[in-house]
């Protein structure tokens, strides 16, 4: 179909021929192209893997640009990051930390993933089996905001529509042929086989124990360094995810801008009082105060009770190697059962391949922190296995730098 799709010849009134850009901004070429997706997924995709490329252009082992923003939120939390896969610079796929990220326009691949967290501080008792360590903790939220699917609680719904008219195009179709492409949907319905299984929504409350479990495994951050009083206090990081934008690979932005917040967050100064050998936390001591002559690691002080109140100056985390995702889908090929491994999955992506995926999570000590496969056709050789294990180790070694500093790289 694709092949019959020919430009006619431009007349003089018009200088992109048939081709023209309409109220929505997209022109007509877009539109059949969209439409041709919406109407034959499965035919459209196989019409550019089938030539090893991807709709937008990429190769199957070439990711989006990483774009990383540190201290968006300062005023309401003590670190924070936002990150975006994809935007205006499509042709970089290393990453740029000056760069805005901007999302792309109206055109078919344009759109792009873009996550935010930040971090607030409780002070809470540690646990007896660890008296010295603190806690940290991972809650991710979208809405209706973050893409047409999902509702008020942030559930994804996939109906029989959201798979044919798409989650970054699906309000584009103009008026006039809305009719008509309901009609060819319906057919389709009877006729494609792409429709047999629909696509597998994204579980919010999945990804957040997933984010939970390996930045906690990962030794990424101390927990020792969390303790106020051993035995008595720590301190409780809250991380707070939320889905700006949703298309496709949102559990990898998520764990990078959990990792770059981290990398933002400072501890404030806290003041603690014993009193008859109990430990409580008095205050936290403002920014203003850290700098009057207050900076030194612990300051004793004596009231006239008797009782002792220390200082304990704010920090930065000691952190550790950054663990680096890497979400591999896997996409049906023709009639053979032979599949398509694509590395940082768009949503239209993540829908043909009906939630088959891996997930490799490294580092640079060339350490494989986890390994996740998902679906039921997510089998792979030994030599594959290997690969993908490659592949996660050489983004590890070029988005380190990106997640740490740039200055450090």
């Amino acid at each position: 179909m694709m092949a019959s799709i020919k430009k006619s010849s431009r007349p003089s009134s018009n200088p992109e021929g048939e081709y023209t850009v309409n109220k929505h901004g997209i022109s007509n070429q877009d539109w059949i192209l969209r439409a041709y997706r919406s109407l034959e997924p499965g035919n459209y995709l196989r019409e550019f893997t089938s030539r090893n490329v991807r709709p937008d252009g990429r190769p199957f082992v070439s990711s989006r640009p990483v774009f990383i923003q540190r201290g968006v939120l300062n005023r309401n939390s003590y670190g924070s990051a936002m990150v975006t896969l994809g935007g205006s610079d499509s042709g970089n796929n290393d990453g740029n930390e000056d760069s805005d990220g901007m999302c792309g326009g109206a055109s078919i691949g344009g759109s792009c993933t873009r996550v935010i967290a930040g971090c607030t501080l409780l002070v809470g008792r540690p646990s007896a089996s660890t008296p010295n360590h603190g806690d940290i903790d991972v809650f991710v939220s979208a809405g209706p905001l973050s893409g047409p699917r999902f509702d008020l609680g942030g559930r994804e719904n996939i109906d029989s529509s959201s798979i044919m008219i798409g989650s970054s195009y699906r309000d584009d179709v103009s008026t006039e042929h809305e009719n008509t492409v309901q009609l060819a949907f319906d057919h389709n319905n009877l006729l494609s086989s792409d429709m047999e299984r629909p696509p597998q929504p994204l579980d919010i409350k999945s990804i957040e124990s997933y984010l939970r479990r390996n930045i906690r495994s990962s030794r990424y951050i101390n927990p020792q360094e969390l303790s106020i009083l051993p035995g008595k206090a720590a301190w409780k990081v809250r991380i707070t995810v939320h889905i700006l934008n949703a298309e496709g690979n949102v559990t990898d932005a998520s764990l990078l801008c959990i990792c770059a917040a981290l990398r933002d967050l400072k501890l404030p100064m806290v003041e603690t009082e014993e009193a008859e050998g109990t430990g409580s936390v008095v205050k936290i001591v403002p920014e203003e105060e850290d700098d009057e002559g207050m900076g030194l690691e612990r300051l004793k002080l004596k009231n006239q009770s008797g009782t002792g109140r220390k200082r304990q100056s704010g920090k930065k985390l000691t952190l550790g190697p950054v663990p680096i995702p890497t979400t591999i889908a896997i996409l049906p090929q023709g009639t053979n059962k032979s599949k398509v491994l694509v590395v940082d999955p768009t949503c239209f992506e993540e829908d043909m391949s009906r939630g088959n995926a891996i997930t490799v999570i490294c580092n640079t000590k060339k350490e494989v922190v986890d390994f996740t496969k998902k679906g039921s056709e997510s089998k792979l050789s030994l030599e594959e296995i290997r690969a993908v294990t490659e592949l996660g180790m050489e983004r590890a070694r070029k988005l380190e730098c990106l997640v740490s500093s740039v200055s450090d790289c």
